[in-house]
């Protein structure tokens, strides 16, 4: 009787630490689930802030981004428009380098040769034109060269580029004063005298008077020429004579042009023709 409640007892001790440890296992279960429910949605929400940060984070290096290179922009835009500048002021420069003045013309009258020496005598009109090419005067040289290849010899004040880039109101461009007209079979001074030194060429006349400027550099022509140093004090490069010659024929309009820079072009600018057209221009 003593073994069987012995084992009785020992049966109900077996079962209640079962049951105690379902129970401790149901409950682990339970608490374990109830935790679950309770943090799942936490951890979602930690997940989703995670990727908000990720997302602000691309943000403000997107942001960043876009500022620098919008710094970039406007310092290239800023770049261009100084460039632009500087290449528009270069082509103003180089269209006032480029540009030209009508200085005179010279229409040939007569060409006949000459019985004795066998050679062409040409009778020349000389006249000086606005940069319309239309005469400054009514004031026209006629001239009889010995030869058919005219020259006409003139001198000429270059000023640096500096004052012609820069459009300068006394300096912007060469000047000139015609000398004299002579044919190939004549000595320059056997030629027929135009402008004398010191008198004020038509072609930059200003209401009959020359700037003091002017006048310095016509009467001391020679001298300046001879001593650049000093020439370069006025803003002179370059101070000599010049004599352009070309072959004319009867009839034949012909132009002289100075450019800026102080280049001569001697050109004609017309047919020669038997009978010359009146000049209307």
């Amino acid at each position: 009787m003593g073994r069987i409640n012995e084992t009785v007892r020992t049966v109900n001790s077996a079962v209640r630490t079962l049951l105690f440890g379902v129970l401790l296992v149901g409950a682990g279960v339970g608490g374990w689930k109830a935790y679950s429910l309770y943090n799942e949605p936490q951890k979602k929400l930690d997940a989703k802030q995670q990727e908000l940060d990720a997302v602000q984070t691309k943000l403000a290096k997107t942001a960043s981004d876009l500022e620098e290179r919008t710094k970039q922009v406007e310092s290239l835009n800023a770049e261009i428009e100084q460039k632009n500048a500087a290449i528009a002021k270069l082509e103003t420069a180089n269209h006032f380098l480029k540009l030209s003045h009508r200085l005179a013309r010279l229409r040939v009258i007569d060409q006949q040769e000459d019985p004795e020496t066998k050679r062409p005598k040409t009778e020349v009109e000389f006249f000086e034109v606005n940069k319309e090419g239309a005469p400054v005067s009514d004031q026209r040289q006629k001239f009889t060269i010995d030869g058919d290849r005219v020259y006409v010899e003139c001198l000429l004040a270059k000023f640096d580029d500096k004052y012609v880039e820069a459009n300068d109101l006394e300096k912007g461009t060469a000047i000139c004063l015609f000398q004299r007209i002579f044919g190939e079979h004549q000595k320059p001074e056997e030629g027929f005298a135009i402008d004398q030194v010191g008198s004020a060429p038509n072609s930059y006349n200003r209401n009959g008077q020359m700037s003091e400027l002017e006048k310095r550099i016509w009467k001391d022509f020679w001298t300046l020429a001879d001593n650049p140093a000093e020439a370069a004090k006025l803003g002179i490069r370059a101070a000599h004579a010049d004599a352009p010659s070309l072959r004319v024929k009867k009839g034949g309009l012909y132009e002289l042009e100075l450019r800026t820079t102080g280049d001569f072009t001697f050109r004609r600018i017309s047919e020669p023709s038997d009978q010359p057209k009146a000049e209307n221009s």
